[in-house]
């Protein structure tokens, strides 16, 4: 884990993801899913486990905010089967650029990724079929990719 960073300023940066994603809910959903719907629901569900996740570990120590991979995470990532890393920042939206390795949270990805915790094995979803991950490391990344502009 990276000892080096600024947790207050990573704790501020997760108050303002808590009341984008908890206070102004509703706003985030409308801008994103239009209509009312299965995958609006789905995700209205996640945000709210994600922000009740986030009120936790806010509480909790400077290890163990880095225990989950959260909106503004940077999260190493092995493909045992293959012997490979990739690394990637979990981002707002507005903030996602794939050939920058910076992946929305709500891509397919960035929502399998979400919540994971150190060393867990996930199933990732691929074109190619189901491709099996562990998530290797986690560290905030602590940039304007995890908050509001």
């Amino acid at each position: 884990m990276n000892h080096s960073i600024d947790f207050s300023s990573v704790r501020e940066q997760l108050v303002v993801q808590l009341v984008l994603l908890s206070d102004e809910k509703n706003r985030f959903l409308d801008s994103y899913f239009v209509m009312q719907g299965k995958e609006r629901t789905e995700i209205s569900q996640f945000l709210s486990i994600y922000t009740q996740t986030v009120q936790k570990l806010l509480k909790a120590s400077d290890e163990e905010l880095q225990s989950k991979v959260l909106i503004g995470s940077q999260v190493t990532i092995e493909y045992p089967d293959f012997d490979t890393k990739d690394s990637f920042t979990i981002v707002m939206p507005d903030a996602a650029d794939p050939d920058e390795n910076l992946i929305s949270f709500l891509s397919p990805v960035g929502k399998q990724l979400l919540l994971a915790g150190i060393d867990e094995v996930i199933s990732v979803a691929a074109p190619s079929g189901a491709i099996r991950t562990r998530i290797a490391a986690i560290a905030y990344a602590g940039d304007k990719s995890s908050t509001v502009a």
